[in-house]
């Protein structure tokens, strides 16, 4: 299958888009700084200039991202990167959770520390990588991924976790190869690059950057705009024994 296949193969969801474009409370868990703009800027600043209220959680220090910067200083390069990114995106609300870059802990030592910050923020959309994605080997990926969804199951069982319970919501999945929306970030895509050019250490180059926007503007030729960012958007019952989860209603 070439990408042209791969995408022609893509079936979009009208009610799953209206679920991104609705909501009001959203949290972003980023495995590393840069991940959160990478898969979802242009909808977050859209989002935040219309009002909604947003938190991102950076889950690792991302103190192993270099071949040549000492961990510590990177550390602290990546931290400032991160605010100044997310201040590109129109927000300045950030919490760094500072587990270490590839020692990020399994979902069922993590997602504790999610549901606690989803109880306090009640958030009615999660924004967060895929850890289905095929091939995905970076663990701090697959187990912030893991920990998020299972954070959002058991965010409304009263006998798991601390803090008082809040309904699931809903949960949209980037760096995923089954999506369901693609978002028009048109207008949005050139603050989505600035914003990456503030994670110098990680781009150094702009043709990593070209890179990106020639994948968004597939995706975008796909819905017939310019750029898209893609998701795979998951209602609150489909995160438990349910067969049908994901499946577009006919």
């Amino acid at each position: 299958m070439d990408f042209s296949e791969f995408l022609e193969g893509i079936e979009l969801n009208q009610l799953r888009r209206d679920v991104l474009l609705k909501s009001k409370r959203i949290i972003s868990f980023a495995p590393h700084p840069d991940d959160n703009e990478l898969i979802a800027g242009g909808f977050i600043y859209r989002k935040i200039r219309e009002g909604a209220s947003f938190l991102l959680v950076v889950v690792s220090d991302g103190g192993k991202g270099s071949r040549t910067v000492d961990e510590r200083k990177l550390i602290r390069i990546r931290k400032k990167e991160q605010k100044d990114a997310l201040a590109i995106l129109g927000s300045k609300n950030v919490k760094f959770l500072g587990y270490k870059d590839s020692e990020v802990p399994l979902p069922s030592l993590l997602r504790g520390d999610i549901i606690k910050i989803l109880r306090d923020f009640k958030p009615d959309l999660v924004i967060t990588v895929d850890p289905f994605l095929p091939y995905e080997v970076h663990p701090d990926h697959v187990n912030t991924g893991l920990a998020v969804l299972q954070a959002v199951l058991f965010s409304e069982f009263p006998n798991i976790g601390e803090g008082k319970p809040v309904n699931r919501p809903n949960v949209a999945l980037g760096f995923t190869f089954n999506p369901n929306v693609i978002l028009d970030c048109s207008e949005n895509m050139d603050k989505k690059i600035e914003s990456l050019k503030c994670h110098n250490s990680q781009f150094p180059h702009d043709s990593s950057l070209e890179t990106l926007k020639a994948v968004s503007a597939l995706y975008g030729n796909r819905i017939g705009v310019g750029y898209g960012e893609p998701f795979r958007v998951l209602m609150p019952n489909e995160l438990h024994i349910n067969v049908l989860g994901g499946m577009i209603p006919r």
